[in-house]
């Protein structure tokens, strides 16, 4: 059928829609007050599908009418409606932030607020998500702004997509009819959802930002839009329908409510968004606004459309960009927020959200003039988003309070410096290690996660998803001894030793790295759930060993557990580390297990930046940073199989209180990790280690 413009329903007021707004932003709000409600972040799914409905409806609805859409019209639509208020709150937020986070966070919030101020801020996020080597840090105070940005996406390429079906159409001399934008919605909306089951059960923390796993759930509003503009530009005359027929709308809303609900309050255990349970809320939220549709007067609309939760729809985007910066910045600034005080900023925050929607947000929305002038709003749009980026500046570019050089000279000679500063053994009075003030650090503790060994820069590194080793090579091109260093990037950390080692031993240096992945015989885990990608990576990387022994063969780890088949248990990994070591040991090469580093936290650099002159605050405890690393597990595994175990500890971390720097040198990066700079320094403490090493044929000891 045609669609055409012969009669539609006229536009009018939906207080139902203001309701499920109303719903949605009462989801998220409470959810992140960090109040009961496990599932509150479904409601930025229900945003999704109103926003599918309402925008793919003004559109299909102007192609019906006109044969094509005005690109230009409908971006300054969205330009009076999102821009004003959210540029506003991105440049409040900039401001803020300045004076209560401290020390060179500010420079990552800074390029988040850009992101955000341009709409690209959840690839951001989601390049973070799946860089666990990145800083631990506290939430972005614009995080949320990942919502927005994915949906800006996906209306450059629907609208886009709309325009040229009806170019290709017009040339056949046709009229886009309710089968072909349906088809080209699917093209759109299917394959994100299959790419969105896939991804959340390899990669759930990347697929809860991109847009590619989220845009089947715009498709559904988009896809109930276009269902209701056929059937509004078809004939009025109704069938004759069966008297319990006439209750179905509003016993279909009342279920989709429910489903909205039910899930914000319970899901099965393991299940995440987008994944497949996330149809249940996007589909009830879809059954609501079609109950809405049909005029049902018995459905949602009774509890929906009463005057306070329209108010609190209208008010929905608002409070959706104010709270979530509120919530953050508070806890900054007071260093921690209670529960009750996390509820009562969120209630706070409904005062500049009130404010900004009343004397910004709507008028600017509902200017006459405005709406008259395309062109200037244009103008407007790319002004204001040039404005949000260019308050990230100060940010972009604030200073650290740490030198990186003496002010005398040039930094020593790394002999000088780091662990080469230690007696061996270390010393153990605690007064020795009690520096306060350095004077000078390398690299800067501000600065520290960007000093990593080559094979993680170069990428040598495979992430999550992948299962074919990459092998680099370091070291000695050409050198007689070759060796191998396999494992995670707790690994891949001590190769800058490795690399210091090479040139006096004729060290030829082959990585096999591969994020998260313990190199072990048996089946590896992530998050609780079987990781089959490892599983598949540790068997190449053995057919490579096996096709080429090294002589010596080097590995380390984080992990603590590995998958029995039922459950992630530490006796699982033992079983696995000690029949993959002994495999190694089985081609002929000598095999030696580096004892994972102290598990240090990853806000050191914010501890850093408030006491750079006391820096014996940011020390931290011994026994849980070694209990909580993988070096237990690695003990144990060592003594079953008799393999030699090279724990370095007592030149990391010498005394009770693990210091944050020895010898004019930063130990530790964001990520759990050891700098670059610290591991080269190790390097005799490691040479000395590697020499006592037994033979292929001698008897296996486990060292230092």
């Amino acid at each position: 059928m045609q669609l055409t413009a012969r009669t539609h329903r006229p536009d009018r007021f939906r207080p139902d829609i203001e309701g499920l707004r109303a719903v949605a932003v009462l989801l998220v709000l409470t959810y992140h007050a960090g109040l009961p409600l496990k599932n509150g972040f479904l409601g930025v799914d229900v945003f999704f599908v109103i926003s599918g409905f309402l925008i793919t409806g003004i559109l299909v609805r102007e192609l019906v009418r006109t044969g094509t859409i005005s690109w230009s019209r409908f971006v300054g639509r969205r330009v009076r409606r999102l821009l004003p208020a959210a540029v506003l709150v991105l440049v409040v937020t900039a401001a803020v932030t300045w004076f209560v986070v401290p020390g060179l966070r500010r420079r990552e919030i800074g390029s988040d607020i850009a992101g955000a101020a341009l709409y690209v801020v959840n690839w951001l996020f989601a390049h973070r998500a799946v860089d666990y080597l990145a800083s631990d840090t506290s939430p972005s105070p614009v995080q949320h702004f990942w919502s927005l940005a994915v949906e800006e996406q996906f209306y450059v390429v629907w609208p886009v997509a709309l325009i040229a079906l009806a170019f290709v159409l017009r040339r056949f001399g046709r009229r886009p009819s309710m089968r072909s934008v349906g088809l080209l919605l699917a093209v759109i909306a299917v394959p994100s959802f299959a790419y969105a089951v896939w991804l959340n059960a390899v990669d759930p923390n990347r697929a809860y930002f991109v847009t590619t796993t989220r845009a089947w759930e715009l498709g559904v509003g988009a896809a109930l839009a276009v269902w209701c503009a056929a059937r509004e530009a078809g004939p009025h005359t109704e069938p004759a329908r069966a008297a319990w027929t006439r209750h179905l709308p509003a016993v279909v809303g009342w279920l989709g409510l429910a489903a909205v609900l039910g899930t914000a309050v319970r899901l099965p255990a393991g299940a995440s968004a987008p994944g497949p349970w996330t149809v249940v809320p996007t589909l009830g939220a879809a059954a609501v606004l079609w109950a809405g549709w049909t005029g049902a007067s018995g459905g949602p609309v009774r509890v929906l459309g009463t005057r306070p939760m329209v108010w609190i729809g209208g008010l929905s985007y608002s409070l959706y960009l104010w709270h979530w910066p509120a919530v953050i910045l508070a806890d900054w600034a007071a260093q921690g927020l209670t529960g009750t005080q996390k509820v009562l900023v969120v209630l706070a925050s409904v005062v500049p959200a009130w404010l900004s929607h009343r004397y910004l947000e709507q008028p600017v929305h509902h200017s006459t003039a405005l709406a008259a002038r395309t062109g200037r709003v244009l103008v407007l749009g790319a002004a204001l988003s040039a404005a949000g980026a260019l308050a990230a500046l100060p940010l972009a570019h604030a200073p650290s309070p740490f030198r990186t050089t003496p002010v005398s000279g040039a930094i020593p000679a790394l002999g000088e410096l780091g662990a080469a500063a230690l007696s061996t053994p270390p010393g153990t009075d605690p007064a020795t290690y009690a520096v306060d003030d350095w004077e000078w650090l390398t690299p800067d503790p501000q600065l520290a996660g960007h000093d990593r060994p080559a094979a993680d820069v170069d990428r040598c590194q495979v992430d999550r998803l992948a299962s074919a080793p990459v092998p680099c090579e370091f070291g000695v091109r050409a050198g007689t001894t070759a060796v191998a260093l396999v494992g995670d990037s707790k690994a891949m950390q001590w190769l800058p030793a490795l690399e210091r080692l090479a040139p006096g031993r004729g060290w030829r240096i082959v990585t096999y790295g591969k994020s998260a992945c313990a190199f072990a015989a048996g089946h590896a885990q992530q998050a609780g759930q079987p990781y089959p990608s490892c599983d598949a990576w540790n068997r190449h990387v053995m057919e490579a060993l096996r096709a080429n022994p090294p002589d010596l063969v080097l590995t380390s780890g984080y992990a603590a557990t590995a998958w029995d088949g039922r459950a992630a248990t530490r006796d699982a990994l033992v079983a696995g580390l000690g029949e993959r070591w002994q495999e190694v040991r089985a081609l002929g090469s000598r095999l030696a297990v580096l004892g994972d580093s102290p598990l240090s936290p990853d806000d050191l650099d914010v501890c850093t930046a408030r006491h750079p002159r006391e820096l014996t605050r940011c020390a931290f405890d011994r026994e849980p940073a070694v209990a909580g690393s993988g070096l237990p597990v690695q003990r144990l595994a060592a003594q079953a199989s008799g393999t030699a175990l090279i724990d370095l500890t007592p030149y990391i971390c010498p005394v009770a209180q693990c210091p944050v720097a020895i010898g004019h040198v930063s130990i530790h990066r964001a990520g759990d990790h050891l700098t670059a700079t610290y591991v080269r320094s190790l390097a005799a403490q490691l040479g000395a280690a590697l020499d006592g090493l037994p033979g292929p044929g001698d008897p296996s000891t486990v060292g230092h």
